[in-house]
């Protein structure tokens, strides 16, 4: 048997003994796959010493559940060792379940179908846009994004928004391989599937290459070097047998079924190799070992270039790492004087710290004049504009929220997206993604609540600022004014995890009590009582609610009460304070507590309490005036005095101050 086809078939053996030896897995993949990811492991550029050097070629297998296999091929090409294998999908092991950043060698996290794929297309825009920063004889940027594929990835809707903007776009350093097996977990895909997919991706312009025989190793390296040429993007579909070799290839039943021992080891013998668990020949190791020294040779001659280009070109070269310093201080030179929409306020900031902060790119999903993030001093990226740092989505917020965390991943970019924030629901696995894998980006939502009005039910967000919350990771900001939008973008400049902004269309007067570095602590008294003896109640508010809060702070005080009034636009990162200052701000014995946000009201009651209230909408809003909306559902003066009123009463109870 010739070497290329004995690493295979080494690479099948190993993948099964991982999913075997785990009781759980996916086999039907590693035995179809395999001369795909063979091949591109063959022909990428990485170096396992050095697993995240910047111009390596980036490998996605975004049917994630093939995992065991790309884990095969990482132990032969040098990134894992033989025990990693072993502890397949146990805890706490370098090889889970699905593929994750978290292992070095391992480019991109991939678990839900379709967004490995969309995830290859940020990776490859970061590349293209990288471009820029090349110059005669220094092209330190000159890689490419391999990305594998299975019939799930394009069944999702995803798969068409990106593949259309990589086709605008002209990707053509992102090589897609289709694993075309037909079969999906509910069987032939023909009941669910019948697209012409090539018909489908040469429409959005794509180069694409059938190779009817997707066990060819050759072929398909053939025609990965026929992609290097391209100037498409280029998609090379793979017709292949699931389980090929096993009992059960071409069946469902292979698909997510782990073999017993005797089905692997007569699989592993048709492949012409003995049954010992996770034993390789030495001429498999030998063979990997000299690719991976050629890949080194290839690493060391960029090693040189880049140190090159560092003397020849230091300012540029020191724009290749995301440097916030200048960028945060440039947040202290702002000042505002005149009410103004949140979203405005994140306009005028964004565009402040884009000047010193050139690694600063991205756009919205058809919404920039709406949104407002847009960098006012660039152009739209594209064919003749490759230095633009604007990206147009275009209506396409699930890919948008993927594309930009390909572009997060690729490590040189500091990416924003932004749309109406009732449309995150469309972006929601991105934003999971993006706070899963830790990725520093800067989602911008606007039109934050029912004062959206005249647009109606459709666009009125309810749940979806709660929602986000409930993500791990994820920094869900919603300022009051102006001066807490700084704060927001200041979290998003420190903070190692992705941060989402809540913004409202409408303008907002600039309160008394704001300040910066105090919104950095989540919550904070903006407005504190004015008897300082005495403590009656306390109002906490978000976004536009704030201004209400401190109004009818106003009214009740002057009928003889000591109200404090808290703002707190991440509520999420207020209780990770030290519990000293949680209890300045919200004393425990302080029972009687009015929480004030126009959405859903669910997480609110952890602050306040079993004896406190919230006032929020818990119902879909309606078309009308942001006024009579808000009558509709409370959110008036009159009411939360009422409210207030009604909590003092029943607790019947103050406290001393602690200011």
């Amino acid at each position: 048997m010739e070497i290329e086809q004995k690493v295979i078939n080494s690479m099948c053996k190993l993948g099964l003994n991982e999913v075997v030896s785990a009781n759980s897995g996916h086999t039907g993949i590693i035995l179809d796959a395999a001369p795909m990811m063979f091949s591109v492991f063959r022909e990428a550029v990485f170096n396992p010493c050095d697993p995240a050097y910047p111009n390596r070629d980036r490998i996605v297998l975004s049917a994630g559940h093939g995992s065991a296999l790309l884990y095969a091929a990482m132990h032969l090409f040098g990134f894992l060792k033989i025990e990693d294998l072993q502890n397949f999908r146990q805890f706490n092991s370098r090889t889970p379940g699905h593929p994750e950043i978290t292992t070095a060698g391992v480019d991109v996290s991939t678990g839900a179908l379709g967004q490995g794929f969309a995830n290859a297309v940020g990776l490859a825009l970061a590349e293209k846009m990288l471009e820029r920063y090349n110059e005669p004889k220094y092209p330190i940027y000159d890689h490419f994004t391999y990305c594998i594929v299975g019939d799930g990835d394009f069944m999702e809707g995803i798969s068409y928004e990106a593949a259309s903007f990589a086709g605008r776009h002209s990707l053509n350093k992102l090589i897609v391989l289709y694993d075309c097996n037909h079969v999906s977990l509910d069987g032939r895909t023909n009941i669910t599937f019948p697209d012409d997919v090539r018909a489908r991706f040469e429409a959005c312009d794509w180069r694409v290459k059938v190779l009817e025989n997707g066990n060819d190793y050759l072929a398909i390296t053939e025609a990965i070097r026929e992609a290097k040429t391209s100037t498409q993007p280029t998609l090379i579909i793979c017709e292949t047998t699931i389980g090929y070799g096993s009992p059960f290839a071409d069946s469902e039943k292979c698909h997510s079924n782990p073999f017993d021992t005797d089905t692997m080891n007569e699989t592993i013998r048709r492949f012409g190799l003995d049954t010992t668990p996770f034993r390789v020949d030495s001429d498999v190791y030998e063979y990997c070992n000299k690719l991976v020294d050629e890949k080194i040779k290839i690493y060391n001659d960029w090693k040189k270039l880049r140190a090159k280009y560092g003397v020849k070109y230091p300012i540029r070269s020191r724009e290749l790492s995301v440097n916030t310093k200048k960028a945060l201080s440039k947040l202290s030179t702002l000042h505002f004087d005149t009410e103004m929409s949140t979203r405005e306020a994140s306009s005028r900031v964004l565009n402040t710290i884009a000047k010193t902060l050139p690694n600063l790119i991205g756009g919205a999903a058809d919404l920039t004049k709406s949104t407002l993030a847009k960098i006012a001093d660039s152009e739209y990226f594209g064919d003749h504009q490759p230095a633009g740092r604007n990206i147009a989505f275009g209506v396409r917020e699930h890919a948008m929220g993927a594309i930009t965390n390909g572009l997060a991943l690729h490590g040189e970019w500091l990416p924003f997206c932004s749309t109406f924030l009732v449309f995150s629901d469309y972006m929601r696995y991105a934003i999971r993604m993006a706070a899963i894998m830790r990725l520093r980006e800067i989602f911008v939502f606007t039109h934050d609540s029912i004062a959206v009005g005249e647009d109606g039910t459709t666009h009125e967000p309810v749940e979806q600022i709660e929602s986000l919350r409930l993500i791990p990771n994820l920094n869900v900001f919603r300022p009051c004014d102006a001066n807490e939008t700084v704060a927001g973008y200041r979290l998003a400049l420190e903070s190692n995890a992705p941060t989402a902004l809540i913004l409202s269309r409408q303008k907002l007067p600039i309160l008394k009590g704001t300040n910066i570095d105090s919104a950095m602590f989540g919550g904070y008294i903006i407005s504190p009582e004015r008897n300082k003896k005495e403590l009656h109640g306390i109002i906490i508010a978000t976004g536009s609610e704030v201004e209400l809060a401190i109004k009818a702070q106003e009214i009740i005080e002057h009928d003889g009460f000591s109200i404090r009034v808290v703002s707190m636009p991440e509520r999420n990162l207020f209780f990770k304070q030290d519990k000293k200052y949680i209890e300045k701000v919200l004393p425990k014995k302080m029972k009687c507590r009015l929480v004030i946000e126009a959405g859903a009201t669910a997480g609110w009651y952890k602050v306040a309490g079993d004896t406190g209230f919230v006032l929020g909408v818990d119902d879909f809003g309606m078309s009308g005036k942001p006024k009579d909306l808000y009558a509709h559902f409370g959110l008036t003066l009159p009411n939360i005095v009422k409210i207030m009123d009604k909590l003092i009463k029943e607790n019947r109870t103050y406290i001393d101050s602690v200011i």
